[in-house]
């Protein structure tokens, strides 16, 4: 299959959209930027996919590019409101699972998660020495447990470094490679659970594929 080169201006797509499309495409279309000079990035597309030619390779990334520009200005459209997430949303659900905490004590108890509102009947307990016997760092500086018997990879996320609304979008973003739900957990952490869509999946590469977009969304605009 012949390769196709193509040049793009980074004045109209900037780098990490480049990028972003690339890793959207990446099962079908082997791509990478060659080389950045002048204000562009030559890019290399090769076709991996079925049915799927140079000229149709060169079509579908600029589609990909278009859609990555899209999500790229309706996040900005939502400043104000991710602004007022990362400045209230941990605040108030500190305050949540301290009154939850309390009233567990109080009952003799041992805290459990506090999940968000909507989510599935599935949670996560785990206590501090647990998780910090279980959990492993992730390149990004988060850590992650991986847990085959229930087909899932928990990332227990760095909140000093990334906002909730920032773990949001990410999810959202990632829910057409993987299925995710978040939860807050005692000791203002973030937890995000990640399943894959077909049982064929590595998990540890979920970890790899959430944090990816949590790095683009962290790179968003404010």
């Amino acid at each position: 299959m012949e390769a196709q080169e193509m040049t793009i201006d980074l004045r109209v797509f900037s780098l990490h959209i480049i990028k972003n499309a690339l890793y959207v495409l990446s099962d079908r279309i082997d791509g990478h930027i060659s080389s950045l000079a002048d204000e562009k990035a030559m890019v290399t597309l090769l076709p991996t996919g079925v049915n799927l030619d140079s000229t149709e390779a060169e079509r579908t990334f600029n589609q990909a590019l278009i859609a990555a520009s899209v999500n790229e200005h309706a996040f900005e459209a939502a400043a104000p409101i991710r602004n007022y997430l990362a400045q209230t949303a941990l605040s108030i659900t500190t305050q949540s699972q301290q009154t939850l905490a309390d009233f567990a004590a109080s009952l003799g108890q041992q805290p459990v998660a506090a999940q968000h509102a909507g989510a599935a009947g599935e949670h996560v307990n785990i206590t501090a020495p647990e998780f910090e016997t279980a959990s492993t760092p992730t390149q990004a500086g988060n850590r992650a447990v991986i847990e085959e018997d229930l087909g899932r990879a928990l990332l227990f996320v760095d909140t000093r470094r990334y906002h909730l609304s920032e773990v949001l979008w990410a999810a959202h973003t990632a829910r057409h490679t993987l299925s995710c739900g978040v939860d807050y957990l005692a000791g203002n952490r973030l937890v995000v659970r990640l399943h894959p869509l077909t049982q064929s999946a590595d998990l540890a590469s979920l970890v790899s594929c959430f944090e990816y977009w949590l790095a683009i969304a962290v790179e968003q605009p404010r």
